[in-house]
This record gives structure tokens, C-alpha cells and sequence, in this order.
């Protein structure tokens, strides 16, 4: 299946999700006189009401990725061969999350975000030695486009606490998938030092998938009567479990097939921590202020060539790192 197609699937699969379990919850919650007061003989507490908010936001985010192959699938001849990295690759971001929660019953929280890359690094690297010695071959090129991709849905138990000021803690469990599409273009050979080279149109394209448990921890006031109510804050923990799969076209390179280069396997982890805080403008209204920063690193794997006369070849993945923030502005819609 193409990555356009999966983008399609999740967006519908949670904005769909979002408003049937938005309109069940709803119907549920406004029972009839004769249920509501049948629960008050038995002596059950009146439940709170379901919140729905939906949030849209947009900002700037800055992302760093790097991987080294070993020179044989034992990690040896040299344990590090070549080694790719993209630095500061920067992108306009938009997001869209939603939640619904029923106090004391069950929280549904979902986001989808997407980045256009407009700037960022690349660094092609390639060793005789072990531990990075014998740097014979540097091309450091372009990497100003291409896009980055987040997806995640979640469930959990939302616990209130507090008076005028009320706490929700919501333990969660998930799962998200990201996607990262990285071009190397504009090539310039440092090692040795024959300058820039036309032609370069490469690409490395990323997924990272799997479950995830976490916390979300949000204050807000229970009502504004002074100008400090109208802020209300918020931090989320996640820690993920990741399959890792990547696939390249290295275009310049006619010892390999095209457009499958080769392709990356491995397990990984990361966690994934948010940050940010409410102005309540209005009963409905809010604008919302964001941090969300992102850490991930897998295991060693597998790098399977697709060679150009058919056959295949395979080495070993030493390491992939991924690290990300982003900052975003924008408006809370909450019913």
C-alpha cells in the first residue's frame, strides 16, 4: 500500500472515530428522566459530562536523523562503513488533535500532523577503518525537501481531582506511526575535494509503527472568575515500542536497482513528551500554545541491497536516531 493511501486511512480512521464515540458518548450521556432518577434511588452520583475539544494548530518544527551500516552482516570489515545523517531539517507543521473525555469513565484522544519541509543538511560518509577512521569519501549536500508524517490514537482512564482547580490524570495506552521523507540533492564532495556534482536526486524514506503507554496530565479552573483562570496547562509522557522499516533510492549509484535501492529492518524505542497551555477566550474558545518534543533510537538491524543485476546482498544496520521538536499556535474548539 503507498504512503499516500495509509495517510488517507488514518485521517479518516481518527476524525471518524472522533465524532461517532463524540455523538454515542453524547446520547449516552444525556439519559432520560426516568433513567437518571432510577440511578439516584440506587444511590449512584450523577456522571459528569462529556468533553469534546478539537484542536488545530500550526508552527515551525526541527527534526535530526542519522544511520551507519557495518561493512558485513556481522557488524565487521569495518563496524562502521557508512554513515548517513540529516541535520537540521526544518518544516512548516500542522496539526489537528481531538479528545473526548467522560470523567471517571474513559478518555479517546487522537492526532494527525504533517510538515513541508523548506530547509535542512545531509552528510554522506564513508570509512576504510573501524570507529569512523579512514574517512575516505564526504559529500555534504541538500536536503531541502520532501515531508514528515505523525499519526496516533490512544484510550485510557481519565481520574479528576481538585476543587476550584481541577486536575485529570489519564493513564493511556496506543499506537502511532510516523513517517519521515528525506531527499539528498544539490551533491558537494568534500573527500576528496572535487566539489559539486550534478544529478543528485536521492531519497531515504522512514515508518516507524507500534504500541505506546503514557500519561496526560491537565489543570484548568473550574470557573473563570479572575484573568489567572483562563490559563490552563498541561504536560503528556509517552513511551513507544517501534518496527522500523526504511527504503532508499540512491539514484546516482548504477551498481543498484531503482527505485529500490535497498531497505532498513529493526526494532527501536523512543519517548514522546508535550508541553503547552491554554487562554481561555470563551465557554467554547481557547488559543493553545505547544512543545512537543520527540526521542528515538532502535537496535541493530538489517540493510538489504537491491543490486542492479537482480540478485540481493545484505549487511548490518548498526543504529538509527531520530530526534524532533516542534512549536505550534493555534485554536481550541471545545462543545
Amino acid at each position: 500500500m503507498k504512503k499516500n493511501q495509509k495517510r488517507i486511512i488514518w485521517i479518516i480512521a481518527i476524525i471518524n472515530l472522533m465524532i461517532l464515540s463524540s455523538t454515542r458518548l453524547a446520547i449516552a450521556d444525556s439519559a432520560t428522566p426516568s433513567t437518571a432518577g432510577a440511578a439516584t434511588r440506587m444511590g449512584s452520583k450523577k456522571a459528569l459530562p462529556l468533553e469534546t475539544e478539537f484542536v488545530f494548530t500550526g508552527g515551525y518544527r526541527r527534526d535530526d536523523l542519522d544511520w551507519n551500516i557495518a561493512g558485513d552482516i556481522n557488524g565487521n570489515n569495518p563496524n562502521i562503513l557508512s554513515e548517513l545523517t540529516w541535520d537540521d531539517i526544518e518544516s512548516y507543521q500542522v496539526k489537528f488533535q481531538g479528545s473526548l473525555v467522560w470523567p471517571k469513565i474513559i478518555a479517546l484522544k487522537g492526532s494527525v500532523n504533517y510538515g513541508w519541509i523548506f530547509n535542512g543538511d545531509n552528510q554522506d560518509s564513508d570509512f576504510r577503518w573501524d570507529d569512523r577512521c579512514g574517512e575516505y569519501s564526504r559529500s555534504n549536500n541538500g536536503a531541502d525537501d520532501g515531508d514528515l508524517w505523525d499519526a496516533s490514537l490512544a484510550v485510557g482512564y481519565p481520574m479528576r481531582f481538585g476543587q476550584n482547580v481541577i486536575g485529570t490524570l489519564t493513564p493511556l495506552v496506543g499506537y502511532s506511526y510516523h513517517e519521515q521523507n528525506l531527499k539528498i540533492t544539490d551533491g558537494f564532495q568534500t573527500i576528496p575535494a572535487t566539489g559539486p556534482f550534478s544529478g543528485l536526486d536521492s531519497s531515504y524514506d522512514t515508518e516507524w509503527k507500534g504500541p505506546w503507554i503514557g500519561i496526560d496530565l491537565r489543570f484548568k479552573a473550574r470557573e473563570i472568575k479572575i484573568f489567572a483562570h483562563r490559563f490552563e496547562t498541561y504536560f503528556t509522557y509517552e513511551y513507544h515500542w517501534a518496527d522500523y522499516d526504511a527504503e532508499a533510492d540512491w539514484n546516482l549509484r548504477d551498481d543498484l536497482a531503482h527505485p529500490k535501492s535497498f531497505k532498513h529492518d529493526t526494532d527501536g524505542n523512543g519517548y514522546v513528551i508535550g508541553a503547552g497551555f491554554n487562554f481561555v477566550l470563551h465557554q467554547h474558545w481557547a488559543l493553545n500554545f505547544n512543545f512537543d518534543y520527540q526521542d528515538w533510537s532502535t537496535d541493530d538491524g538489517t540493510i538489504k541491497f537491491f543490486l542492479a543485476d537482480g540478485t540481493t546482498h545484505k549487511q548490518q544496520l548498526n543504529e538509527v536516531n531520530w530526534t524532533s521538536y516542534a512549536l505550534s499556535l493555534g485554536l481550541s474548539v471545545r462543545f
